[in-house]
């Protein structure tokens, strides 16, 4: 028996032996199942043909006469639509102004309450209580962090820095 590529021969066998082997590989290989094939006879894939006259004609593709008070009242409609649309828009802006102008004064609060608390001189903490030299550090990087946060803003355009 020698093996070429995907066949194998039966050299030197009967031809009955050859035969039994042949149905004995094919028996072992696996079909799909029918519903996988592209086309079965055993199915039945497709559906009658309507016959003629049969359907009812479509009246939604159909071109209706135009009324003019029905095109008066859509062009009303839609018109009283942008019209809203306009408004709610304006009102998002005036409410963004209003934060951006908000975050504007409370960034200023901010900067005076620092300036204050930094020319105010502090005594200097006994060893006994909490070490406040932490405390600030910490505060400061925050406020330096809220200050990079504004200007990264002020990039952007979402806040005016005046």
């Amino acid at each position: 028996m020698t093996t070429v590529e995907p066949r194998t021969e039966f050299s030197g066998s009967s031809k009955e032996d050859q035969a039994c082997a042949k149905l004995f590989w094919q028996s072992l290989t696996l079909h799909p199942p029918i519903e996988s094939r592209l086309v079965s006879g055993d199915v039945h894939q497709r559906l009658p043909k309507a016959g003629p006259g049969k359907q009812l004609p479509n009246y939604a593709h159909t071109k209706t006469d135009d009324d003019p008070k029905l095109d008066q009242f859509l062009s009303r409609a839609h018109g009283e639509m942008m019209y809203e649309e306009s408004i709610k828009l304006t009102q998002k802006a005036i409410q963004r102004q209003e934060t951006l102008y908000t975050f504007k004064q409370q960034k200023e609060e901010r900067k005076k309450k620092e300036a204050i608390s930094q020319s105010v001189r502090r005594p200097v903490p006994e060893e006994d209580s909490y070490d406040n030299g932490e405390e600030e550090s910490e505060i400061a990087a925050a406020m330096l962090e809220m200050d990079k946060f504004d200007e990264k803003l002020a990039e952007k355009g979402e806040i005016d820095m005046d």
